[in-house]
């Protein structure tokens, strides 16, 4: 089985490096900046919250698919394609995506939101296109090494590749999760998310944002506001928390002294993290919030539910974008 990771950035690595240290056969297709210390530091460094480490070299590192071209001329042909870019560049990959697997091939795209799945199946036809999220948050380090800080897998759509690729990698632990309820994963992960965007505007480290009374409150309204339009949708939400997705609104809610008593868990976070919303628009690039708080406002007037939080949070947002520029 061949696997490739197209858009391998800290999340893509840290797939790579599971795959590698399984002994699949994968590809990571990434940027120059991403290839060079995984060649300089011999693979890619792994650790977890677990005090598991290791190393691993994925089978080929290329930063176009040019680069994979074989002697027939023709580009290799990969079984499973783990798309690990955000909302906003998937329809720019659309044709190398298509060049790069066939009729027989998977791709399983791994983006946070909503929306950017459907513009992709209108434009690639005659492939296998299944969704995925990543549970848990990776943190780069030193040494090209990235780490698992928190509990989690790779959630994934069930297909029959992927119950392939499983028996390879989850031999000691559950690393890829198959799931038949990819919209109740993808609606609570959303949910999560929200935040995203408030840490943006709030232009402070996470954990400071969640001490804060006024941020969590914020927080809460929107996460209402898509709770409304999940019980329209009649999807069955997941549990990523240690409370169901419904209390956490109210526990975002409780004055800060208890909410720190209750949420202690929800507050050990790294002092210095920031949302990776916050990085795009330091950086002057368009964010993701079309895919996330713009997809409750979508969905929204789609039931008839008023989600004036959501569309004040994107329309900040959007001034961010545009003073970043």
């Amino acid at each position: 089985m061949k696997v490739a990771i197209f858009g391998a950035g800290a999340t893509g690595c840290y797939l790579g490096g599971i795959l590698a240290n399984s002994q699949v056969d994968v590809t990571l297709i990434c940027r120059d900046y991403v290839k060079a210390p995984i060649v300089e530091h011999g693979g890619i460094g792994l650790s977890d919250y677990l005090g598991n480490a290791s190393r691993a070299m994925p089978s080929q590192i290329v930063c176009s698919i040019d680069e994979l071209k074989c002697n027939e001329q023709t580009p290799k042909v990969f079984d499973i394609v783990f798309v690990m870019l955000k909302c906003q560049h998937i329809m720019s990959i659309s044709q190398d995506l298509v060049a790069i697997t066939d009729e027989t091939s998977s791709i399983v795209f791994m983006q946070n939101g909503l929306g950017s799945f459907d513009e992709i199946t209108n434009s690639i036809k005659q492939r296998a296109l299944y969704q995925g999220i990543t549970s848990f948050n990776v943190l780069a380090m030193e040494n090209c090494t990235y780490h698992q800080g928190t509990e989690g897998g790779f959630i994934c759509q069930a297909f029959p590749q992927l119950q392939e690729l499983c028996s390879h990698v989850n031999r000691e632990r559950e690393v890829i999760e198959p799931t038949n309820n990819i919209n109740g994963v993808l609606y609570s992960k959303l949910m999560l998310n929200l935040n995203n965007a408030i840490n943006a505007v709030a232009d402070i480290p996470l954990k400071q944002e969640l001490e804060q009374a006024s941020f969590r409150k914020l927080l809460a309204k929107a996460m209402k506001e898509w709770l409304a339009i999940v019980r329209a949708e009649e999807v069955q939400l997941v549990q990523f928390t240690k409370v169901k997705p419904s209390l956490v609104p109210i526990i975002l809610s409780l004055p800060t002294w208890l909410f720190k008593l209750v949420a202690k868990q929800m507050l050990l976070i790294d002092p210095k993290a920031r949302s990776s919303m916050w990085q795009d628009i330091q950086d002057g690039k368009i964010t993701e919030v079309d895919y996330l708080n713009g997809a409750v406002v979508r969905l929204g007037k789609k039931h008839g539910i008023e989600t004036p939080v959501n569309q004040q949070i994107v329309e900040q947002i959007k001034q961010l974008e545009q003073s970043s520029k």
